[in-house]
């Protein structure tokens, strides 16, 4: 059984309504304060509340160039982030600590472990589809952009993947193990959450089912890693360096997130074999290397709660 999903949240802290409340201040908070960045930097360029509701979504989004673009949306993370700290702390009333690892302190080398390993994996995986020519790319260089999204990268993707991470795999991951001890089925309906929130990202209407299905087994992978690791620090580490990737070295004109990456890659959107390699092998792969790294044992016990 795993310690991170039944770590010590009291009896009287640990009600379902807690949780439920929790949730609504995350809601609320994102959608209350998440639009504020967009309307001062609308209000900067002199177009007034009348004038943006006028707007359809592409032409509200051609009004900032991609950076702004990229701040703007990360901006709503951190909003969601600080909810979270503020619900842990004054609705649960336990450390906060509690919801990201079981261990003394939030183990940082365990996060660049993560974060160099996928970066490795994924590098290989990147630079082969390239000199297959699988891909159809464009240098896409700017130094007076580029290095503006490198900071930007720097400071609020760590917060943005945090944010995704602590919701799905600290809040949600503990609701879940309250209702069952099998960290088999606590993962599965990790994977489907995860799923679900990213059900509404353009890959999904571009790529169809398939981009479902990477979600929902990458956030199986990551609730995986967070139970037999008790804690939440390897998925963060993967999860950023994923979108590291997918925002600063190579992207597409179809994302959900658009950036001037190094690389834009022009092709039609498809499931290439890269997606593929990355669901059958890179992760049996990751979960192998952290497995001799860190010497999980107890598999039948964390999984199964037997």
């Amino acid at each position: 059984m795993s310690n991170f999903f039944h770590s010590p949240l009291t009896n009287q802290r640990n009600e379902w309504w807690r949780y439920l409340l929790t949730l609504i201040l995350v809601i609320t908070g994102i959608f209350g304060f998440g639009r504020i960045p967009y309307m001062i930097g609308a209000a900067l360029k002199g177009i007034s509340m009348e004038e943006l509701e006028e707007l359809s979504p592409d032409e509200f989004t051609a009004l900032f160039s991609n950076n702004e673009n990229l701040t703007y949306q990360l901006f709503v993370f951190a909003v969601g982030f600080l909810m979270l700290l503020l619900a842990f702390r004054f609705n649960h009333r336990v450390r906060v600590l509690t919801f990201f690892t079981t261990r003394k302190r939030i183990d940082v080398k365990r996060f660049f472990v993560a974060f160099g390993l996928w970066a490795t994996i994924e590098g290989i995986i990147i630079t082969i589809e390239l000199m297959t020519g699988e891909s159809v790319v464009k240098w896409n260089y700017s130094p007076e952009s580029f290095f503006l999204l490198l900071a930007i990268c720097v400071f609020l993707v760590p917060i943005q993947t945090g944010f995704e991470e602590l919701f799905c795999r600290g809040f949600v991951l503990k609701w879940t193990g309250k209702a069952t001890s099998r960290g088999i089925s606590i993962a599965l309906i990790n994977g489907l959450i995860f799923g679900g929130l990213h059900s509404m990202n353009p890959e999904v209407t571009e790529l169809g089912w398939f981009a479902m299905v990477f979600y929902i087994v990458s956030g199986f992978f990551a609730a995986f890693l967070t139970i037999m690791d008790d804690g939440i620090e390897l998925s963060w580490g993967y999860h950023t360096a994923n979108n590291f990737f997918g925002l600063l070295l190579i992207s597409n004109e179809w994302q959900s997130l658009q950036t001037d990456s190094l690389l834009l890659d022009t092709s039609k959107p498809s499931v290439g074999w890269g997606l593929i390699v990355t669901l059958a092998i890179a992760y049996p792969l990751m979960v192998f290397l952290l497995t001799k790294i860190y010497r999980w044992s107890d598999w039948k016990k964390r999984l199964l709660g037997e």
